[in-house]
């Protein structure tokens, strides 16, 4: 049994939560007694709790999942998670979404500043390297928190101890100090975690983990060298490798595969996902309230590398054929099987076929009939396994990722790009996961300027890592936000016009633009988005309990 999850179990059992402000000043959910963290179960019992921050969910599905519906990528019915109303862009400060976010990460951090503030009570009764390895730790998941604060909110305040009721005020400081301080415990982290997890720690931070985030934050903050130089000792361990088949990938064989990082784990008897819920068609029991998009549909290029309006492969009479294996191996498009029914989604449709053990059968067809069948005309193939349906709907065990090796590939390709430091090593980067087994994309080579190349690495954060929670973070840090996020969001095309032709104009930043889009297509939702959606509102309840907050600009 995986021991991080007992633990978190025998923790979940024990203690109780409590969400207060963002200070979170007083950990009610731990031991307060002067003599707690004077032992080594105490410690393991401590971190473990901190760990539980990790599980950040909205309707028992992860955060990052949900994000990508705050983009062009994904649309959510209904405002689960708060997804519609960011995507929409007409929010304010008083939103729940931001507060409750703001407020998760804060606890998160005063987990793992008890901890670190009270573990010298344990440091004679401890090995030196099980000392060092606690803290570690603890300043990893403390940088982790500090990533999504930063990344969403911008300045935010800098709480590196355990606070006292009295302190009530609190400035922003600098996103670049945060940053440092995120850089200084990540090297630690690294420093201290060891390279390989043995089994029965599988699920927590390593060294690979530490260093990966270290290049994430410093990829989204521009720092190219640090970025390059933290995804390069990663490549250097000589540890991960792609795992050859994209879609299962995403699948449980895909657990604990080698290019697996770190993952999310869950357990009946602790935590579990209602992702099949949320992703799932009607007739297996499914909401399809997370659903991706036209727009997402229209991005993934044709076999030959070009995109559909460019490639001669292109035919809107069969727009799935010839694209790009990522396409089928992430979306369930019309024409396919989910749990052993046609996906059809034409509006005369009303029946379907089902398989069963006495061949092909005739039913009814509930992604015509029923109201709330997927909007957008398609489901996610990505992190849905069709054996948790129906039975096992809300309380899914399939893992999900945290972090992988096409993500340290793809943040050593960009960042040497940026740097124009083209060399061979970039190349290879990015050819090792536009040539993966399954994918066999056409490579790219040495001869391509750096315009060229950073429109390709673009191209393969989009399409690689779609749900998985990077889109929000890469418009913006792109400075493209403004441009790909404004306007209607396509539905299911319209009766009359089902079968027009229709091939989108593809633009310099890889995202479709449709002249009759509201023609051809129902208009399930309207985007804004302007200079102040870059950075999230700081949340009105903190501003009024923290005098010395400052609001974001335009809120």
């Amino acid at each position: 049994m995986k021991t991080i999850l007992i633990l978190l179990l025998l923790i979940s059992c024990c203690l109780s939560g409590c969400q207060s402000d963002f200070l979170d000043r007083v950990p009610l959910d731990q031991p307060s007694n002067a003599s707690f963290f004077s032992t080594e179960n105490e410690l393991d019992l401590a971190i473990n709790g901190a760990y539980r921050q990790l599980y950040w969910h909205s309707y028992k599905v992860p955060y990052p999942l949900w994000l990508d519906a705050s983009t062009d990528l994904a649309w959510c019915r209904g405002d689960f998670g708060g997804m519609l109303t960011a995507q929409g862009g007409q929010f304010t400060a008083e939103t729940p979404l931001f507060n409750s976010v703001w407020v998760h990460m804060y606890e998160g951090i005063a987990r793992a500043n008890n901890i670190l503030e009270n573990m010298h009570r344990a440091q004679e009764v401890v090995t030196p390297e099980k000392y060092a390895e606690i803290e570690a730790e603890a300043r990893f998941l403390r940088a982790y928190f500090y990533f999504y604060l930063t990344n969403l909110y911008g300045d935010v305040p800098l709480v590196t101890t355990m606070l006292q009721l009295s302190d009530t005020d609190m400035p922003r400081i600098n996103v670049s100090e945060v940053r440092q301080q995120i850089y200084a415990d990540l090297e630690f982290a690294a420093q201290h975690l060891p390279q390989e997890l043995p089994a029965n720690r599988s699920g927590r931070a390593s060294a690979a983990a530490a260093l990966t985030l270290m290049a994430r934050t410093a990829l989204l903050a521009g720092d190219y060298q640090i970025a390059a130089e933290k995804a390069k000792a990663v490549i250097d361990m000589d540890q991960y490798q792609l795992y050859p088949d994209y879609r299962n990938l995403f699948q449980p064989e895909g657990t604990g595969s080698s290019e697996v990082i770190m993952e999310q784990q869950y357990h009946l008897d602790v935590f579990t996902t209602a992702i099949p819920r949320y992703l799932a068609n009607r007739e297996s029991g499914g909401y399809s309230v997370l659903v991706p998009t036209q727009i997402l549909v229209d991005m993934y290029a044709c076999k030959d590398g070009l995109p559909i309006d460019e490639s001669p492969l292109y035919d809107p009479a069969s727009p799935f054929e010839n694209r790009d294996p990522r396409l089928d191996h992430s979306i369930v498009l019309p024409g396919e099987w989910i749990n052993d029914l046609r996906f059809q989604t034409h509006p005369d449709s009303v029946q379907t076929y089902k398989r069963t053990a006495n061949g092909l059968q005739r039913v009814g067809n509930p992604e015509v009939t029923n109201a709330y069948a997927t909007f957008t005309g398609y489901l996610w193939n990505k992190y849905y396994d069709e054996d948790d349906m129906p039975g096992n709907a809300n309380q899914s065990t399939f893992s999900t990722m945290l972090f992988r090796y096409a993500e340290v590939l793809l943040t050593y390709a960009e960042a040497k790009i940026e740097l124009n430091q083209i060399d061979q090593s970039v190349v290879a980067a990015l050819n090792e996961v536009r040539t993966r087994k399954s994918v066999e994309m056409p490579a790219v080579n040495i001869a391509m300027n750096q315009q060229a190349l950073r429109k390709t690495v673009r191209y393969e954060r989009t399409i690689e890592f779609a749900l998985e929670g990077f889109r929000l973070f890469d418009i913006r840090r792109w400075g493209i936000a403004e441009k790909v996020m404004p306007g209607d969001v396509l539905g299911r095309r319209r009766k009359a016009h089902w079968y027009d032709p229709i091939i989108p104009a593809i633009d310099e930043d890889n995202h479709p633009v449709y002249n009759n889009g509201s023609t051809i297509f129902q208009i399930i939702s309207t985007n804004q988005f302007t200079k102040r959606n870059y950075l999230w509102p700081i949340p009105q309840p903190e501003l009024d309990l923290n005098k010395q907050l400052t609001q974001n600009e335009g809120y």
